[in-house]
């Protein structure tokens, strides 16, 4: 069932403000799900060394949890992050792309919502993120930024 692909927790402020930075997110009911594409170096391989020409990826998919305040006291926010958990343990082992690195942001939903559905909305996310969906623009212009000078 597992695919070879190593989990590895992201653990300092500055692995989950750089995953932020890239404002790649896919927002379900009960979690946000941030990512960080892989890194690759191109420029160093000769292709005709390399199995993969041209590509270089770490197999090693990090992951991060975080849940606020928001969602209630230390009981209820520690309960939606182990449901989290235990959702992306089966969720990034098999879909999460290698090399990446990703930060599931905990919502209030996550306390009380079904766990079969939290984990095809975590395959779901995953999906959508490795195939770019979330760099698409909307087609009625929503994903626009507004232009402050006319509002």
């Amino acid at each position: 069932m597992n695919t070879g692909i190593e989990l590895e927790r992201v653990t300092k402020r500055p692995e989950y403000l750089a995953i932020a930075a890239t404002r790649r997110k896919w927002v379900t009911p009960s979690f946000i799900v941030q990512a960080r594409p892989a890194e690759t170096e191109v420029a160093d391989i000769d292709p005709a060394e390399s199995e993969q020409p041209g590509i270089e990826i770490d197999p090693i998919t990090r992951i991060g949890f975080t849940v606020s305040k928001k969602v209630g006291g230390a009981v209820k926010r520690n309960r939606a992050r182990r449901r989290l958990k235990e959702a992306a343990r089966t969720a990034f082992s098999k879909y999460g792309s290698p090399g990446w690195a990703y930060v599931v942001i905990g919502r209030p939903a996550a306390i009380s919502y079904d766990f079969e559905k939290m984990q095809a909305d975590m395959r779901w996310a995953l999906a959508k993120l490795a195939s770019g969906a979330d760099l698409k623009p909307s087609q009625n212009g929503q994903n626009k930024p507004k232009d402050r000078k006319n509002t």
